[in-house]
Parts: structure tokens; C-alpha cells; sequence
């Protein structure tokens, strides 16, 4: 007898005296590594773009510069044009090197991961608006990043963590992204099997969005009068 299921690499592989033998379904390393890293992946991006993002934003508000509309759209399209090797780094060589499971169709993996790097790249311009140095971006969301692979419930169970704890990472794009790429890239689900994550994506891109301008024209005024 044959059992296949997704925890089977928990359990020992072969009972002796009898005939079964369990294959893990979609770990075929059947190790912890496959099962962590992919999730560490999307937030390792995540991190990156908001550190970046918002530096740039800090930067860019410092000298003249167009509306605020058009700076933000402008600033969040050149992100993601210039995170699109990263992404096919991180989502389809280095699953692939390592041995993960690779199921997802390359182009629903795209649109949902180009929605996270719009979703981050605007969430971090919002954030960049009301810091005064460059540095700053750096020491706050590197320090948030241990937490936030917590709340993602891969390194930690979900049901041993608070719902109002939850609810915190939910402000973050790396929430849906992790789960939404980690279905679609190794369990070979479809977007419309991830619509959540993708509804949450785009209200999050939205929302960030319009802060980021809110944000950019504030600031702009308070140099202005300032």
C-alpha cells in the first residue's frame, strides 16, 4: 500500500513489517528545506524592494521633481521592470537548482508576481515619504523581517498565533504573495485557485498606491513650506 500525502516526509519512511511506503506529495527532496525556503524567498524580495523603494523615494523627494500621481506610477513601473530578473531568479532557477517542486504555469506565476513587486514597490514609496534620512528604511524593515516570517505561518503554526496578531501581517503584501507563489509554483494551482491572494494583492497595490500619492504631495508641501 501506497500513502501520499503532503506531511509524509514527518513521518518515517518505511514501517517495518509492513507494506507501506509513503511518497511525499510535492516535496521531493522530503525535506524541510523545500517546504521553508520558497516562503523565505518571496520574503527575501519583499524586503529587499521595500528597503529599496523606499531609500529611492527619500531620495527622490529630496529634489525637484513632476506630479505626484505620475512620480509614484513612474517610480513603481521602474521597479518592477528592474525586479524582473530577481523574480525569475528567486521563482524559477533557484527552485529549480535546489530540487523543488516546480508545477506552476510561468505566466499566472508571473501576473501574481508582478502584482506583489507593484504591491511592495508602492508600499514602500508610502512608507519612504515620511522619512528624513536614507538609512532609515534599512534599519526598520530589516528589523521587522524575523517577525514577519512568523506571521506567514510556515516557520510557525498559524493556529498558535493570535488572530489579532494575524490580522498584523495582513498589511503586508508578502502575506498573500507567500501563499498565493507557493501554490501556484509548487502545488501547480491556477490563479483563480489563489483569487484570495489575488484580491488581496491588488487591494493592497491599490490602497499603497493611493498613500504613496498622498504621501509624495505632503511631502512636497511641507518642503514647499517648510
Amino acid at each position: 500500500m501506497v500513502i501520499d500525502f503532503p506531511g509524509a516526509h514527518l513521518v518515517p519512511e518505511l514501517i517495518e513489517g509492513n507494506d507501506i511506503l509513503l511518497q511525499p506529495i510535492f516535496n521531493p527532496v522530503g525535506g524541510y528545506g523545500s517546504y521553508i525556503v520558497p516562503a523565505a524567498f518571496v520574503l527575501i524580495l519583499q524586503q529587499l524592494l521595500l528597503i529599496g523603494a523606499s531609500l529611492l523615494t527619500v531620495v527622490a523627494l529630496a529634489q525637484p521633481s513632476g506630479g505626484a500621481f505620475a512620480s509614484v506610477l513612474g517610480r513603481g513601473v521602474a521597479h518592477l521592470t528592474i525586479y524582473l530578473p530577481a523574480l525569475a531568479l528567486y521563482f524559477i532557477v533557484l527552485p529549480r537548482f535546489y530540487g523543488f517542486s516546480t508545477l506552476g504555469q510561468p505566466l499566472q506565476l508571473f501576473a501574481l508576481a508582478a502584482l506583489f513587486a507593484l504591491a511592495t514597490s508602492f508600499m514602500g514609496q508610502a512608507a519612504g515619504a515620511w522619512f528624513k534620512h536614507p538609512e532609515t528604511p534599512t534599519v526598520i524593515f530589516l528589523g521587522i523581517s524575523i517577525p514577519q516570517l512568523f506571521l506567514t505561518g510556515f516557520s510557525w503554526p498559524r493556529e498558535a498565533i493570535p488572530k489579532s496578531v494575524q490580522a498584523v501581517g495582513y498589511i503586508f503584501p508578502s502575506d498573500f504573495a507567500i501563499d498565493g507563489i507557493v501554490r501556484i509554483n509548487q502545488l501547480g494551482a491556477s490563479l483563480w485557485e489563489v483569487v484570495r491572494d489575488w484580491r488581496g494583492l491588488w487591494g493592497l497595490a491599490v490602497i499603497y498606491f493611493a498613500l504613496a500619492v498622498m504621501s509624495a504631495f505632503l511631502a512636497k508641501r511641507r518642503q514647499a513650506y517648510g
